[in-house]
């Protein structure tokens, strides 16, 4: 029986830390590591086209992607080893809004409280409500589904299939939570292995941070957004955001 080839496919979320661990990767694999997007910011590559650059490129042993989608892909030839960041749903609105003003070419640069009014209002809460659940949950050759609801006080919120996303999550074996990028990412180095698979980690400050409270605690960082905000916007956080909390606290029982 011909051995399956192993390589390790980063799932780049935006605003995950996905660009702390590409420089890691490339630290690790230097020009066997390959980073590849689609022409298009809404570009999407399916699993078979992603199976497709991996046997186009045989002696890479790390890819990295902002269009590649979960489920991984199954294929005879190589054991495709996915590698997901996933993060606090309050934390990664601050860190969204952090980075979309702080690359805006408007002057003046509004508020974290009045950025999400803004966002409501246009209903341009794609980034907002439950996007890691919607990015996380789909099935082979299609992205994850989503349905926009609004409630009668608090306003818009999106829903996606939790459950599809959190099969998704139990079969990647380099899950992570950006808020424990060390202690996450240092135990891929012994799951790496089993697979044959060299991989050092190297404590290092975080790449693209756009909050300088980055290094405060979870609750920490938590209590300050809910003071920059509103208590109709910071409810409506918590709100729109169930679905994603939930994704986000399975992938800390997963971790244990």
């Amino acid at each position: 029986m011909n051995k399956q080839r192993s390589v390790i496919a980063h799932f780049h979320t935006y605003k995950n830390s996905g660009t702390s661990f590409d420089e890691l990767l490339s630290e690790n694999f230097g020009d066997n590591h390959l980073l590849f997007d689609g022409p298009f910011p809404y570009s999407i590559i399916n699993q078979e086209e992603l199976n497709r650059i991996v046997r186009r490129h045989p002696s890479h042993i790390a890819f990295s992607s902002h269009s590649i989608r979960l489920p991984v892909p199954t294929n005879l030839w190589s054991n495709v080893l996915a590698a997901v960041f996933i993060r606090h749903p309050i934390l990664r609105a601050r860190s969204v809004y952090g980075f979309e003003t702080r690359n805006s070419d408007d002057s003046e640069v509004i508020d974290f409280n009045t950025w999400i009014s803004t966002q409501r209002k246009a209903k341009s809460i794609h980034l907002l409500s439950n996007s890691q659940t919607q990015m996380f949950s789909g099935v082979y050759g299609h992205v994850g589904l989503h349905k926009d609801f609004t409630h009668k006080k608090l306003g818009d919120w999106r829903e996606s299939d939790l459950c599809q996303a959190k099969r998704n999550l139990k079969c990647v074996p380099l899950l992570a939570r950006t808020e424990y990028f060390d202690k996450d990412v240092e135990q891929f180095c012994s799951i790496l292995a089993k697979h044959e698979i060299e991989f050092k980690f190297t404590k290092k400050e975080a790449a693209n941070v756009s909050n300088p409270n980055a290094e405060k605690s979870t609750e920490d960082r938590l209590q300050l957004v809910k003071a920059e905000v509103s208590e109709e916007n910071y409810r409506w956080l918590k709100y729109a955001n169930q679905l994603d909390q939930a994704l986000y606290d399975y992938a800390g029982e997963l971790l244990g």
